[in-house]
């Protein structure tokens, strides 16, 4: 059985030694790693490739280069292609595994065989688990609602910290949509929808840095426009899947609606009467043309994207209590 870690690299200079020590480690040794260098601006691919040159041991290290930079889903793509194991591993440059990362997931795959992926679960720079990390999770599933459920609202929409099968991803073209921010939402949506079984671990695998400088933690107003444009180019196609396939689970609507009610937390700081205009038209336009049921809390939570309600739910209070209250129940 080969697995193939694949890790794009930009701009993580200060990181990438960290993350390189960390797969080295590994107790389980003799799968491929690939590094795909997205054409960044500081020296993390020198530091890459030093530390490969000076490598000796099982691991196969494969360093592929990007004519431009493409971004992280295109980068993660680059990976799924070139790899030539059965079962790949995401791992963010600035993110480490524990040294049994891989044994411990492996085992669990042999337990499970038929388990299209297995996880483990989060830990913090200080080797606690995570709050992201996940609680009272059955360790096999194999009911494909409880796997939606599981997937889509239970569990972190990370592409990382699982072995996950390569041929799900290749026979039904589950790539990483280019361009867009908060892609791991966006690809473990459309996964969902192929998942038989999966298995998960309550162990800590993979430690997770909060690293202030990325895209994902920035306060930057150009930033902001760029993660809460990507939620609107994500919900549209969210919806049109949901349309086209008639779902009846209310996980999906309810997936849909985070990721609207998540826009506000970019658009309350960014304080642009333009881009409120886009949003609210946005809502208004699928309210009227795409909602087959009218229902109370649809209504409520219509509401909460309106004014006034709207700029008291960027607010992360406000925003998990509409998750809990309104969501839930659409």
């Amino acid at each position: 059985m080969k697995v193939s870690i694949i890790i794009p690299v930009y701009n993580v200079a200060p990181y990438i030694k960290r993350c390189l020590d960390s797969v080295v480690a590994q107790t389980f040794q003799g799968f491929e790693c690939i590094l795909v260098d997205d054409c960044g601006t500081d020296n993390s691919v020198e530091i890459a490739k030093k530390y490969i040159d000076n490598y000796q041991g099982q691991i196969q290290f494969i360093l592929i280069h990007h004519d431009k930079n493409l971004g992280l889903s295109a980068a993660r793509n680059t990976g799924i292609r070139k790899a030539t194991g059965e079962w790949l591993y995401f791992l963010d440059s600035d993110d480490a595994l524990i040294p049994d990362s891989l044994t411990t997931l492996l085992a669990l795959q042999n337990k499970y065989p038929d388990a299209d992926f297995v996880q483990g679960n989060l830990l913090n720079e200080n080797g606690e688990k995570s709050h992201y990390g996940f609680h009272n999770i059955p360790e096999y599933c194999n009911n494909p609602s409880t796997i939606e459920s599981l997937m889509l609202s239970r569990v972190i929409t990370s592409a990382c910290n699982r072995l996950i099968k390569r041929s799900i991803l290749i026979e039904n073209n589950i790539l990483f949509p280019i361009g867009m921010i908060h892609e791991d939402m966006y690809w473990v949506f459309f996964l969902s929808k192929y998942v038989h079984a999966a298995a998960f671990s309550n162990i800590g695998t993979y430690i997770y840095f909060t690293n202030e400088d990325s895209i994902m933690t920035a306060v930057r107003p150009a930033t902001r426009i760029k993660r809460y444009t990507s939620r609107l180019k994500a919900s549209e196609a969210y919806l049109t899947d949901i349309k086209t396939n008639n779902y009846k689970s209310h996980i999906r609507h309810q997936y849909l609606a985070v990721n609207l009610l998540s826009c506000l937390t970019e658009l309350v700081p960014l304080r642009s009467i333009k881009h409120w205009i886009r949003f609210w038209g946005y809502i208004l336009q699928i309210g009227s043309s795409n909602i087959r049921k009218i229902t109370l809390y649809r209504v409520l939570f219509a509401m909460v994207l309106l004014p006034p309600a709207c700029f008291f739910c960027g607010n992360s209070k406000y925003r998990w209590r509409v998750q809990n209250g309104i969501i839930r129940k659409i």
